[in-house]
């Protein structure tokens, strides 16, 4: 009977400690995800500010190598350049959604960031923006999806204003 209760006793503190420790990871996991998803966005902003002040060689240098894979540079910037006129000036961006994943459909597992944003362009509206930011082998994090919708001011939605650079 004694034996029992010691067994009984030696289990409770080990099941309390393996509640500790579960809390534990748990908190440092909340910690990290905040962490890289303010990483990503400073990266991202980063990447637009370079967009909209017409430095699409700097842009290009913040992209994934798998789109870059995909994109000669010279091809990228030309596309970037007639992409943002055919927007127009930009007039604002608000952030309304980040959040991370360690796994996308399709795509080797990792760490993304996913950004979402509403912006207004001179020439589109009801535009809306999403970015995924991939970290690299190096832990940095790269540009792996620029994504667009919008309606065109003088006509409304056609397929042709939904598009996405995206790694394959």
């Amino acid at each position: 009977m004694l034996l029992l209760l010691l067994i009984s006793e030696n289990m409770k503190k080990l099941l309390l400690l393996l509640i500790f420790v579960m809390s534990i990871n748990s908190v440092l996991a909340q910690k990290y995800t905040k962490t890289y998803i303010q990483d990503a966005t400073k990266v991202a902003s980063n990447w637009l500010d370079n967009i909209h002040n017409n430095k699409y060689e700097e842009a290009y240098g913040l992209l994934s190598k798998e789109v870059k894979a995909i994109y000669l540079e010279e091809n990228w910037v030309t596309f970037m350049r007639q992409l943002m006129l055919e927007f127009g000036e930009i007039r604002n961006r608000e952030m309304i959604k980040s959040y991370f994943q360690s796994e996308i459909e399709g795509h080797e597992d990792g760490f993304y960031v996913f950004i979402d944003y509403n912006v207004n362009y001179k020439n589109t509206q009801e535009h809306t923006e999403t970015l995924v930011l991939k970290q690299n082998d190096k832990t940095k994090w790269e540009i792996a999806v620029f994504e667009f919708k919008y309606d065109d001011k003088n006509h409304k939605e056609s397929p042709d204003n939904n598009k996405e650079i995206i790694e394959k």
